[in-house]
Order: C-alpha cells, then structure tokens, then sequence
C-alpha cells in the first residue's frame, strides 16, 4: 500500500491512466474503489481536494509501483 502525501490531480490521473494494473483507492470507511475501472468514482475523486493526511492507494500490478513512486517523489518536490 502506498500513501499518497502530495495531490497533483491531473498528474495522478494520468498516472492511474498509465498503470497496467487496477488502482484501488482505500477509503477512510474501510471500503475501496477502483480509479482504472470504475469512471465514476474516479470522477469523483477528481472533483474533491485530498485529505491532509493523504490517503492510500494499492495497485494489482507490481510494475505499476515504480510509476506511483516516481509521482510521489516529483510530487514532493513541487509543493
């Protein structure tokens, strides 16, 4: 699982985009959702501003981590 600290939200779509695997979004709840599969989530998530404390994400794929680390650290650098 990853914690997303930074919120770019074009930048982190386009990475959920890219990713080969499912992107689950764990919500605060306990639920998940898929940002790859399910459109209406993902708009959803697009439309809110990011928690303070982040918020965390799995990926099906383990090729897909490298990716969502590269995010994360350009990410931290701009803000």
């Amino acid at each position: 699982m990853l914690r997303i600290e930074y919120f770019d939200k074009n930048r982190f779509m386009k990475q959920v985009a890219a990713s080969r695997g499912s992107v689950i979004l764990h919500l605060d709840n306990g639920s998940t959702c898929d940002l790859k599969k399910d459109d209406e989530a993902s708009a959803i998530f697009q439309t809110m501003d990011a928690p303070k404390k982040g918020f965390s994400i799995s990926v099906s794929d383990p090729a897909d981590v490298t990716g969502f680390l590269r995010y994360m650290l350009e990410a931290g650098r701009a803000c």
